[in-house]
């Protein structure tokens, strides 16, 4: 494996999980993070953020599964290993969050004590995205044991339907319990498939006018974005719909684009090399950090992001050298054997 090119996807995981960081720390809605409301800047950089952070992080898993595709494993093993590198984390960090948000004053989303059964079924603040990572990887084994993903044609169908799905999905009526985050794990599975793709079929799928096909998708999907913010375009059809229903399309041009591009960063590829600690303990540091700037009197927005963000990054990385150093505490919150 040429070492600059994993060190390329190394740095576009660092690049996702900054991301990931900074979109936490200003909030999905005006209800959350910062409680910034519209119209500013920071909703204007969310709706970007928004756009790549997770489907960027799947596709790298998918790209990551695929160089040592789980074929050869037997599948009580390979369902092992993903519940002790996902699912304990998931429930060991996220009850201690829950447990956090729950005591510390000042902080968003506070559920009651009683309700803390529900974080271990249903989708839980940031850590939804565990479970249905692990339901994707189950799929994946699914897929490659019966050969369904070996050639460029039978990837393109995996992604067509899955895109398809993810589709279905969202328009389930939200009263349907969405248990184990299912609902967003077939929502990113045509990025993780996209992933896969890249890595195994790297050959036929960058011939010069594919590259120009993905980045004119790409262009086409950034244009549109700005509906979200802007309301401009008016054409007589629903814009919303179709942006929302072709996102998939878009997102996964862009990703082509991306996991392509043979360059990296040293700082971004170090800290790639830490995303998953910092996924599973940033909320500590950007509530933190937003409420230390609170009882500092400090009411810049660009500081406060500046201050929690960084709090976010290397706060986990002080958390995984602790936990480094017993085997119970590696296990438990950060999923190593």
């Amino acid at each position: 494996m040429n070492k600059q090119k994993v060190a390329h996807i190394e740095s576009l995981r660092g690049i996702a999980i900054l991301l990931v960081v900074i979109g936490h720390v200003i909030g999905s809605t005006p209800a959350g993070g910062m409680k910034i409301d519209y119209p500013s800047f920071w909703r204007y950089l969310y709706i970007w953020i928004d756009y790549i952070q997770l489907p960027l992080f799947t596709g790298i898993a998918g790209w990551a599964y695929a160089i040592k595709p789980a074929i050869n494993s037997e599948f009580k093993t390979f369902v092992y290993k993903k519940a002790i590198r996902l699912l304990i984390p998931m429930a060991t960090v996220g009850t201690l969050y829950f447990i956090t948000q729950y005591l510390t004053p000042g902080t968003n989303m506070k559920g009651n004590l009683s309700d803390i059964w529900k974080i271990y079924i249903f989708p839980y603040t940031i850590y939804w995205y565990l479970p249905s990572l692990f339901l994707i990887f189950i799929i994946m084994y699914i897929i490659d044991k019966f050969k369904l993903c070996q050639s460029v044609k039978t990837w393109l169908f995996l992604f067509v339907i899955t895109w398809g799905i993810s589709l279905i999905i969202k328009a389930l009526p939200s009263d349907i319990p969405n248990l184990f985050s299912y609902k967003g794990a077939l929502g990113q599975l045509p990025y993780f498939i996209t992933g896969v793709g890249i890595q195994r079929f790297t050959g036929q799928l960058y011939k010069k006018k594919a590259i120009y096909i993905y980045f004119i998708l790409t262009c086409i999907g950034l244009t549109l974005l700005q509906y979200k913010w802007f309301y401009v375009l008016n054409f007589g059809v629903d814009i919303s719909f179709w942006y929302k229903a072709l996102l998939p399309l878009w997102t996964a041009s862009t990703l082509m684009l991306l996991l392509h591009i043979n360059r990296s960063n040293q700082f971004f590829t170090w800290l790639g090399g830490f995303a998953y600690t910092i996924y599973l303990f940033h909320g500590f540091g950007t509530s933190g950090g937003r409420i230390m700037a609170t009882k500092l009197g400090i009411n810049s927005s660009l500081f406060i992001v500046i201050m929690a963000t960084i709090i976010a990054l290397f706060l986990p990385l002080v958390i995984e050298k602790i936990a480094n150093k017993w085997r119970a505490t590696k296990i438990l919150f950060l999923g190593k054997k």
